[in-house]
């Protein structure tokens, strides 16, 4: 007994076989956006247009954006599966230099398939958090600056840390689709407290 294990290694054909579903847990992000998409075509389908309405009408924003989830949601799917996680990611090596960093060139070249990708399971309690805010705070605040919330919510979430950035174009992108539904498709988002100026 030497105490030496000897590890085996794995064909890749070996490891593809391996915990198909454990391998691929980011599957729920384009299930979520093809539900969002079926939900959206149910309103589309079950939607009261008047006699009156011309082209475009109210249909085709929301078709656009549920036709758009579809095909995110397949191709991210596609990807996915063609490109699972690893199923093992070796150790990290601790070593007594680690505070004394070695140059680029000393470092061993890493195989990227080693590490594993974590969920950021902050990030996506932080954005369901602003969603959440965004649908109660819709009705009485107003799209203006309900959707600006939505919009800075979202990107702070996602790590953005550029606060005056961040809000100036939340505040212009909630500002154009109000233009967008009120003049190009004759569509009153809620007001809100903006009641008197918009």
């Amino acid at each position: 007994m030497t105490g030496i294990v000897h590890l085996q290694p794995h064909s890749r054909r070996g490891i593809l076989q391996e915990g198909f579903l454990r391998r691929r847990t980011a599957l729920v992000v384009p299930l979520v956006l093809l539900v969002f998409a079926g939900f959206l075509t149910v309103g589309i389908l079950t939607m009261d247009i008047p006699s009156g309405v011309t082209f475009p009408g109210p249909r085709v924003f929301p078709s656009i954006i549920a036709a758009a989830c579809a095909i995110v949601a397949v191709l991210f799917a596609i990807d996915i599966v063609r490109h699972p996680e690893p199923a093992e990611v070796a150790p990290r090596a601790e070593t007594r230099l680690e505070a004394a960093r070695p140059s680029e060139a000393d470092e061993p070249e890493t195989d990227p398939e080693a590490v594993r990708v974590r969920s950021n399971y902050r990030a996506l309690l932080s954005a369901v958090a602003v969603l959440v805010v965004f649908t109660a705070a819709l009705a009485p605040v107003g799209w203006v600056l309900s959707g600006a919330f939505l919009f800075w919510g979202v990107a702070w979430a996602l790590g953005s840390r550029r606060p005056i950035f961040d809000i100036v174009l939340a505040i212009a992108i909630s500002s154009i689709v109000q233009l967008a539904f009120s003049a190009g498709l004759g569509l009153n988002l809620p007001p809100g407290i903006l009641a008197g100026v918009l």
